[in-house]
């Protein structure tokens, strides 16, 4: 009688082939609750029948370019995990940039007690947000002034969405994370909910703008792989001209806050696509001639990052 049995290496070898191995480990390892660790160190491990249908259900739809975040329901970003799901953009590695400036600006330019909120504008998932607050008040590698200065409330953390499901997943990451009550999460496009809310203190502060808005033209929206097009939201990735109508509304906002006689300080760290560095620093500067721009390349060595103070 054949044995109709199958372990981890079955698998494995099974489908090599057809699905990434890295991928083919992750999913095996969600399929089964367990860590990837334990898919390597237990070939051997028997699957039951009903296990194995829910790890081919799982592989079949990699096979169909769901992106394996969307499988596995997580991404890990900055060190930290992640919820995900379709109405989420998936965290990048080259996101984790703004990050990195961000907690530059706060431990470098915050020395002396001042009001700052950093605002995460199109938060998705929240991990931009997410990531730099849990840095600056859970570990204890941030300078002692700094992490009283957050405890204080001298520094808030603020994010917008205006998808109420992303909002939700971004609630959740935060709470998992132990940072529901640090962070603020607001429903609105871009700054309206700010600019409309006179009464805000927000817009009388320092303001750190963190922003990973949709900047794929139309043209490289239409070349990417099958994984990003069928699956992720078309909203938090396409934007007309060229890729950079998001960012001109966002410019504008931050013109009318600046028009106030007593307008904050801001500064805005945000993400764009390698081939707009040179139209980005156009607009920026015919908006605002006396802006300070500073570009960063990303890991892979492409522009991706651009600070400016307004």
């Amino acid at each position: 009688m054949k044995n109709l049995t199958s372990n981890i290496s079955d698998i494995l070898k099974k489908y090599k082939d057809r699905v990434d191995f890295l991928d083919l480990e992750l999913i095996i390892a969600y399929s089964l609750e367990k860590e990837r660790a334990f898919i390597l160190s237990h070939p051997e491990c028997i699957i039951n029948p009903d296990q194995l249908l829910i790890i081919e259900k799982n592989i079949k739809k990699r096979i169909n370019h769901h992106p394996i975040a969307h499988i596995t329901e997580h991404k890990e970003f900055y060190g930290l995990d992640f919820k995900v799901d379709k109405h989420t953009l998936i965290p990048r590695p080259e996101t984790e940039t703004i990050v990195e400036q961000a907690l530059f600006e706060i431990l470098s330019t915050n020395n002396n007690p001042s009001s700052t909120h950093i605002i995460d504008i199109g938060t998705g998932s929240g991990n931009i947000i997410i990531s730099v607050a849990h840095e600056i008040l859970k570990t204890n590698e941030i300078k002692n002034s700094i992490l009283q200065q957050a405890k204080n409330d001298i520094i808030k953390f603020f994010a917008i969405d205006k998808s109420k499901k992303a909002l939700k997943i971004a609630k959740e990451n935060a709470k998992t994370h132990k940072l529901n009550e640090e962070i603020s999460f607001i429903y609105g496009n871009l700054l309206t909910p700010l600019i409309k809310n006179k009464k805000s203190k927000i817009i009388n502060s320092k303001i750190l703008i963190l922003a990973n808005l949709p900047y794929l033209s139309k043209e490289i929206y239409k070349s990417a792989p099958k994984d990003v097009r069928n699956y992720e939201p078309k909203s938090a990735l396409y934007s007309p001209g060229a890729g950079l109508q998001h960012y001109r509304k966002l410019f504008k906002q931050i013109q009318f806050l600046l028009t106030d006689k007593n307008h904050p300080t801001i500064i805005a760290i945000i993400e764009f696509s390698p081939e707009q560095k040179s139209l980005l620093q156009k607009t920026i500067k015919d908006l605002f001639p006396k802006a300070k721009i500073n570009f960063k390349k990303d890991l892979a060595k492409k522009w991706r990052t651009a600070r400016i103070r307004f």
